[in-house]
């Protein structure tokens, strides 16, 4: 069985994170997908929500969706949430299933600054897909032992979306409906997440 993975803090989910996994899920025939949100991603530190809040935005995100579940490994793990050791764990849980790690363009053009980024290449395939600025002809497979013949680049469609974006125009009172799910949107406003001033 073919599994894709897509990590993140989630913070918010948003529309980019759901239709580019529904896009490599048909394209490759991923038949179970698994989101897995981080509790400190070493790339960009402490998220603005709490994890509980960020897991329930996810799983408003993902109803209706049967192939999909979410993984809190990375939550009961200490900081910060290494990719490598979540396909370690993984790869020795779904022994019979093939991994395939599912990241942005941006974010492949950085793997080599990962934690053993070889060992990434071998427990798992890469479904990349394009985000600004490594978009079509620019999408970069950074040199790394082993990994040119385990990525799959692709074209998701265009989603622009950026979390950092959300939280920016939430805070200053702006309608972000269209870029995230309504249950999501209702569940912010509710919680008050990412106003200016108030708890995460």
């Amino acid at each position: 069985m073919r599994v894709g993975i897509l990590g993140g803090t989630f913070d918010p989910v948003h529309y980019g994170h759901v239709l580019t996994v529904d896009a490599a899920a048909s394209r490759y025939g991923f038949e179970r997908v698994l989101y897995v949100p981080a509790r400190v991603s070493p790339h960009k530190g402490q998220p603005a929500a709490d994890a509980r809040h960020r897991v329930a935005m996810l799983a408003l995100a993902l109803a209706g969706r049967q192939n999909a579940s979410i993984l809190l490994d990375e939550l009961d793990r200490e900081p910060p949430s290494y990719t490598v050791d979540t396909l370690r764990i993984l790869s020795a849980r779904l022994l019979h299933d093939e991994l395939w790690l599912l990241m942005g363009t941006d974010t492949l053009a950085g793997l080599a600054g990962w934690k053993d980024p070889e060992e990434i290449a071998r427990l798992a395939r890469i479904a990349a897909f394009h985000r600004a600025p490594y978009v079509g002809d620019r999408a970069r497979v950074p040199d790394i032992p082993g990994l040119q013949e385990r990525v799959e680049v692709f074209d998701a469609g265009s989603f622009t979306i950026s979390a950092t974006d959300l939280r920016r125009d939430i805070a200053r009172g702006a309608d972000v409906r269209g870029r995230i799910p309504d249950a999501v949107a209702e569940y912010i406003t509710k919680h008050r997440l990412y106003e200016t001033g108030a708890g995460a």
